[in-house]
């Protein structure tokens, strides 16, 4: 009897070890037409603290749904990190933020499903990249990729912009 439990017990554990990892296997992406009004965006940028070039500094980005932009640079700046509140921004901002996202081919051959991006900033190590977390209508979902893509530094350029950083 003992060892059946121990078999259970095993077998749970390997299950959520499993579940806390990325995936190449990804469910399609419908994000509606117009901003969801629970919208929210995380985004991190694994990279250089000390980069010359904004959209290559480690930084920590968080636009919530009443368009509250968090933001936090440096060393220290990953998907644990909770940035203090940097400004507020309007409501078309907020949708051409939505716009930007909804472009991107998060089912490209770049991106990878994350299912536990708290976990994520150990995965990514020392490696340069991006970790993206979108809510809306009550779903989560988040990617990584490795790769430095013009949408994502464009992207973490204008929230640097928007948080009033320069290079």
């Amino acid at each position: 009897m003992m060892h059946m439990i121990r078999i259970c017990v095993l077998m749970v554990i390997g299950a959520v070890l499993a579940s806390c990892s990325t995936t190449n296997q990804r469910d399609p992406i419908a994000f509606p037409e117009q901003r969801p009004s629970d919208f929210t965006l995380g985004v991190v940028v694994f990279g250089d603290p000390d980069a010359d070039s904004i959209e290559m500094r480690s930084a920590r980005y968080i636009i919530e749904p009443d368009g509250t932009l968090r933001a936090s640079f440096g060393e220290g700046s990953d998907g644990l990190t909770y940035p203090p509140i940097t400004r507020k921004v309007d409501g078309s901002t907020m949708d051409a933020i939505w716009d930007r996202v909804r472009s991107m081919d998060l089912e490209g051959d770049d991106w990878r499903s994350v299912q536990a991006p708290e976990q994520f900033h150990a995965e990514m190590g020392s490696n340069r990249g991006y970790l993206l977390e979108v809510r809306s209508d009550v779903t989560f979902s988040a990617w990584s990729t490795g790769m430095d893509t013009q949408a994502m530094r464009s992207l973490t350029r204008e929230f640097a912009s928007l948080a009033w950083v320069v290079d």
